[in-house]
C-alpha cells in the first residue's frame, strides 16, 4: 500500500508570496549543493588500499574466467556493484534490480576512463538469464569463486558480507589494483533518479515504514501502470 503523507501543512499563498518561500528555498538548496560538492571532494581525497591478492580473484563470465583487473577492461577506474542474487533465488533482489535500472548508457562513464560492471553469487547462466529477461546491458558477472577464494576472517576491505548489497570503486595503476570506497544502504540513494523525482513532488516518496516494498521489477509492473 502507497502511503500519501499530510499535506494539511502546505498553504495555499499569492503568486508573490509564492516566488518569495521558493526563492528562499533555492538558497537551501545552492548551499546543500555545494555541501555535497566539498564531500565528493573528500570522498576522493579518503586514502586507499591495495589489493595485493586481485590476480587470485575469478569472476565467471560467458568467455570464461576473469580477473579483478580484467574487470577495468582497461580503464583507470571501476565501479562494482554488489548485487544480491543468489544460486537458489528464484529471481534478483528488487532493490538491486531497482537501482541497476538506473544505470545511464556506459559510453558516458567509459568517456571518463571508467568502467562499471555487476556481480553476483550465482552462476553465469543464472545470472544471464535474468540480466537477459531485464534488458540490461552492462557486464554482469558471477562472483561465486571469488567468495570462496576469501579465507574466513581474512581483511578484505572491498568485499560486502555473503549476501550483501553494495559499490566498491578500484583505481588502477599499471597492474596494481585499489580499493578507494565503498557504499550500501542510504549511500546508494545518491543514484536513484526516481527518488530524486519523486522528491521534487508533494506527495515525495510514499513509502513511510516500508521502503522499497511498493517497487516491482520492471517487467512486473501491470501494462499502462
Amino acid at each position: 500500500m502507497l502511503h500519501y503523507p499530510q499535506l494539511a501543512h502546505t498553504q495555499i499563498v499569492s503568486p508573490d508570496e509564492w516566488r518569495e518561500a521558493h526563492k528562499k528555498h533555492l538558497q537551501r538548496e545552492k548551499a546543500t549543493t555545494h555541501a555535497l560538492a566539498a564531500l565528493a571532494t573528500a570522498r576522493r581525497e579518503l586514502p586507499m588500499v591495495r589489493v595485493t591478492d586481485a590476480p587470485s580473484f575469478k569472476f565467471g563470465s560467458t568467455t570464461g574466467d576473469l580477473t579483478l583487473l580484467d574487470l577495468f577492461a582497461g580503464r583507470k577506474q571501476l565501479i562494482l556493484y554488489h548485487f544480491m542474487l543468489g544460486p537458489n533465488d528464484k529471481e534478483g533482489c528488487i532493490g538491486c534490480s531497482f537501482f541497476v535500472d538506473h544505470i545511464a548508457d556506459l559510453r558516458h562513464l567509459e568517456s571518463r576512463d571508467t568502467s562499471f560492471a555487476c556481480v553476483a553469487l550465482s552462476p553465469v547462466e543464472k545470472i544471464e538469464a535474468f540480466k537477459e529477461r531485464m534488458g540490461w546491458k552492462f557486464p554482469f558477472y558471477s562472483s561465486q569463486d571469488t567468495f570462496k577464494s576469501v579465507k574466513e576472517g581474512e581483511a578484505v576491505t572491498w568485499l560486502p558480507g555473503n549476501g550483501y548489497f553494495g559499490i566498491s570503486v578500484f583505481l588502477r595503476e599499471g597492474d596494481e589494483v585499489f580499493h578507494t570506497y565503498s557504499t550500501t544502504d542510504r549511500g546508494l540513494e545518491i543514484f536513484l533518479v526516481t527518488y530524486h523525482l519523486l522528491d521534487m513532488t508533494p506527495l515525495g516518496r510514499q513509502e513511510a515504514g516500508n521502503g522499497m516494498s511498493n517497487f516491482r521489477l520492471h517487467d512486473q509492473y501491470p501494462t499502462g501502470a
